[in-house]
C-alpha cells in the first residue's frame, strides 16, 4: 500500500505541473483527476516493467556513473579497405558576445551544436508552457471565421507556428486539433450559427498543417542531401528549425564559393582549399557538385520561393531571420555579378515570398549612395592619363620621315644624269618630287601600282616601324607587369582607400571607415580572418551605430526595424524566461539587447567596396603583400597621438 500511495502522490504532483498556471482554478480542478489517472497508470506500468527485469547476480559488478572506455575495434582483415570515417557532426563555434547586440555579423550558428540544442529545447518548453488555451466557443468561432470575410491561416487557426513557438510536429497538430474540436463541435454549440463553419475550417487547417509538415520534411531531405549530409529523426520530428538552419548553411556555402568583393586569385585558391576541409560547417559537400546544382538547375532556387522555407523563416528567432535576409540578398547579387547583371526568373518569386528583402535592399542602397556621394566636397584634379598618340609624336614621326626623304633626295641629286661629254645634268629636285611625291602626308600610299611600287612600300613600312616614335606602330617593349600576375602589382594604398577601381571617389565620411578597414583587415595575399573576428565585429558595430545616428533623421529610419530586437513580456506568447526579455537560442544569462542582428558583412562590402573581399576562408582587404594588421584600439590611439602633437606644435608657435 505504501508504494501505491507514493505513486498516487507523485501522479498528483505531475498532474498539477502539467497544467499551465494561467488556467482558471475551476478548470484546473476539473482536469486534474483525468490527467492524474493517466499518469498513475503509466507509473504503475513502468514499475511492473522494472520488476520483471532479472536482478544482477551476486558478485557481479554494478555499473557506476563513470563511463567506461570504448572497446578497441579490431583492425580490418588484410585485403579489405578501411571503414569510412563517421559523418561530420556539428561542433560548437565559440563567439564572444558584444553588449547591446544578440548577433553581430554573420555567425555560423547552423554549425553550433549548443545553439541548435537550445533552439530545440526552447521549442519543447514553449509547447509545454503555452499549451492550447481554449476560450469561450463564441469567441473562438469569431476568431476562426472573422465577420469581415478574411480567411485565417492554418497555423493561426490552430495557434501553431510563429516565432513564439518556434515549430511544431504531428503530435502538436493532433493536440491542438483535439483541444479546439472539443470546444467547437456543432453538437455542443447548437445556438452558434457559424459553429459548423468553424469546425469545418478547423479540420481543413489541421490537414493543411500535416501536408505542409510533409513538404517541409521533403525540402529538408533535399537540402541536406545536396550538402552531403543525412537528415536524422530528431531533425524530422519538428523540421522547421532544421530546415531553416540548412537553408542558411546552403546560402553561406554558395556566397563563400562565388566570393564577394575584391578577391585575388591567391585568396580564391585558398578559399577552395578551405571549403574542401571545412567538414564541420558544410558536411562533406563537393564544391563542383554544389555549383552545378545551384547555377545549372533551378530546383534549389525554387525551393526558397516555396511555402516550407517561408514557414521555417516565420518560426525562427528574429536575429537569425535578419541574417537569412542578408545572405539571400548577397546570393542574388553574386548571381548577377556572375551572369553579367542577369538573374534567373525564380528571384522575383523569392522577393515576393520575402518582402522584407526589398526593405533591406533599399536600406543598403541608401548606404551605398552615401558612400559615393561627394557633393559639397572640393573637387580633386584627376591625374592626366597618357594619350596614345600626341601631336608631338606625330610631328616627330613626320620629321624623321622627311629627313630620310631629304637624304635620299640629296643622294639622288648628287648622282645626277651623266652626259656624253662627262658632265652631269643638274637636278633641282622638281622631277624627283613629281615622281615620288615625298612631301605627301602619306608618301607610301601615293605610289603607283606594280611590283616595284609594292617593294618600295614594304621597305618604307619596315623603315618607319624601326624609327617611329609613336606608340601605335612598330614593335613595343614588353611590359614588366605582363610577366607578373595581376594581383602582385596592386594599387596605391591611398588610391585604394579613397577611390573605387572604376574611378568613383568616396566621400570623406567613407574614407575614414575605409582607412580603419584597411588597417584592421589583413592583406588578401597573406591570409584572411573569420567573420567572427573580434576586431572586425567591433569595427562593424561602431560603423553600424554611426549609420543608425544618420539614418534616424532620414526616411530610411523605418527600415531599421528589421534589425531591432523584439522583447518578450508577460502579455505576449513566449517561453520560459519570457520576463527577462531574452531571445530563443541564445545563452540563458544573456541580457536584453537593442539590436537583434548587425549586418557587419554587408557594411564592409558596401562601405569598403573595391577594398574588401570575402570568401569561405574569411574577410580581408586589398593591401600590399606582407602588411600587418592593427587593432581597433591602436588605430584610435594613433589618431589621438597625432591630434595631440598638432596641438603641441600650435602652442609652440610664436604669437
Amino acid at each position: 500500500m505504501g508504494d501505491d500511495d507514493d505513486l498516487e502522490k507523485q501522479a498528483q504532483e505531475m498532474a498539477e505541473k502539467a497544467l499551465p498556471s494561467s488556467l482558471p482554478e475551476a478548470a484546473r480542478r476539473a482536469k486534474i483527476p483525468a490527467i492524474k489517472q493517466k499518469i498513475l497508470e503509466r507509473l504503475k506500468a513502468q514499475k511492473v516493467e522494472n520488476a520483471s527485469k532479472p536482478a544482477p547476480k551476486a558478485g557481479a559488478l554494478v555499473p557506476t556513473s563513470v563511463p567506461a572506455q570504448a572497446p578497441v575495434q579490431p583492425p580490418p582483415p588484410a585485403g579489405q579497405p578501411p571503414a569510412p570515417p563517421p559523418p561530420p557532426s556539428d561542433v560548437g563555434v565559440g563567439v564572444v558576445r558584444l553588449s547591446g547586440v544578440e548577433i553581430c555579423g554573420d555567425e555560423p550558428w547552423f554549425a553550433d551544436a549548443a545553439i541548435r540544442k537550445r533552439l530545440r529545447e526552447s521549442v519543447a518548453d514553449a509547447h509545454k508552457e503555452q499549451k492550447i488555451l481554449v476560450g469561450p466557443p463564441a469567441d473562438e468561432v469569431v476568431r476562426i471565421c472573422p465577420e469581415d470575410g478574411r480567411v485565417l491561416g492554418a497555423g493561426a487557426v490552430l495557434r501553431l507556428g510563429g516565432a513564439h513557438l518556434g515549430g511544431y510536429g504531428e503530435s502538436d497538430i493532433a493536440y491542438a486539433y483535439r483541444q479546439l474540436s472539443r470546444a467547437l463541435h456543432p453538437d455542443k454549440n447548437p445556438d452558434l450559427d457559424k459553429a459548423q463553419a468553424a469546425f469545418h475550417r478547423l479540420s481543413e487547417a489541421s490537414e493543411e498543417l500535416r501536408q505542409g509538415l510533409q513538404e517541409q520534411r521533403n525540402a529538408l531531405k533535399l537540402i541536406v542531401g545536396v550538402m552531403g549530409g543525412t537528415a536524422t529523426e530528431m531533425m524530422l520530428e519538428r523540421p522547421q528549425e532544421a530546415l531553416f538552419a540548412e537553408a542558411c548553411r546552403l546560402l553561406c556555402a554558395v556566397c563563400g564559393i562565388v566570393t564577394e568583393g575584391e578577391v585575388s586569385h591567391v585568396a580564391q585558391a585558398r578559399a577552395q582549399i578551405k571549403f574542401q576541409r571545412s567538414s564541420r560547417m558544410f558536411y562533406s559537400c563537393h564544391m563542383q557538385t554544389l555549383m552545378s546544382e545551384w547555377f545549372e538547375k533551378t530546383h534549389l532556387l525554387d525551393l526558397y520561393a516555396s511555402v516550407p522555407i517561408r514557414t521555417a523563416y516565420d518560426c525562427a528567432p528574429k536575429c537569425f531571420r535578419a541574417q537569412f535576409l542578408c545572405l539571400l540578398n548577397r546570393a542574388a547579387m553574386a548571381e548577377a555579378k556572375r551572369f553579367n547583371d542577369c538573374v534567373r526568373g525564380s528571384w522575383p518569386k523569392i522577393m515576393q515570398t520575402f518582402p522584407e528583402m526589398g526593405l533591406w535592399r533599399e536600406l543598403r542602397q541608401a548606404i551605398h549612395t552615401r558612400v559615393w556621394d561627394t557633393t559639397g566636397e572640393p573637387l580633386v584634379a584627376a591625374p592626366q592619363e597618357p594619350v596614345e598618340e600626341t601631336k608631338r609624336s606625330k610631328s616627330r614621326k613626320r620629321s624623321r620621315s622627311r629627313s630620310r626623304s631629304r637624304r635620299r633626295r640629296d643622294r639622288d641629286r648628287g648622282r645626277g644624269n651623266k652626259r656624253e661629254d662627262g658632265t652631269y645634268e643638274l637636278d633641282d629636285g622638281r622631277r624627283h618630287r613629281e615622281d615620288t611625291n615625298w612631301y605627301e602626308k602619306n608618301p607610301i600610299g601615293s605610289r603607283g601600282r606594280g611590283p616595284m611600287a609594292e617593294r618600295e612600300r614594304k621597305r618604307d613600312l619596315a623603315w618607319d616601324s624601326r624609327w617611329t616614335t609613336s606608340e601605335d606602330d612598330g614593335p613595343k617593349p614588353q611590359k614588366a607587369t605582363e610577366e607578373q600576375p595581376p594581383e602582385e602589382v596592386g594599387r596605391d594604398p591611398r588610391e585604394v582607400i579613397s577611390a573605387h577601381p572604376s574611378g568613383y571617389r568616396a566621400c570623406k565620411w567613407a574614407r575614414k571607415w575605409r582607412s580603419a578597414m584597411a588597417a584592421i583587415l589583413p592583406s588578401g595575399f597573406d591570409a584572411a580572418v573569420p567573420l567572427t573576428d573580434t576586431e572586425v565585429r567591433k569595427l562593424g558595430l561602431l560603423l553600424w551605430k554611426d549609420i543608425v545616428s544618420w539614418a534616424e533623421h532620414t526616411e530610411i529610419n523605418r527600415y531599421l526595424g528589421l534589425f531591432r530586437a523584439d522583447h518578450q513580456n508577460s502579455k505576449t506568447f513566449g517561453w520560459d524566461g519570457k520576463e527577462s526579455g531574452r531571445s530563443r537560442g541564445l545563452e540563458p544569462m544573456a541580457t536584453p539587447a537593442e539590436w537583434s542582428f548587425v549586418p557587419v558583412t554587408d557594411l564592409f562590402l558596401v562601405v569598403g567596396e573595391g577594398l574588401v573581399g570575402i570568401t569561405t576562408e574569411g574577410i580581408f582587404a586589398e593591401k600590399l603583400k606582407g602588411q600587418g594588421r592593427s587593432s581597433l584600439r591602436d588605430c584610435y590611439k594613433k589618431r589621438e597621438k597625432e591630434n595631440k602633437n598638432v596641438v603641441d606644435n600650435k602652442s609652440l608657435e610664436p604669437p
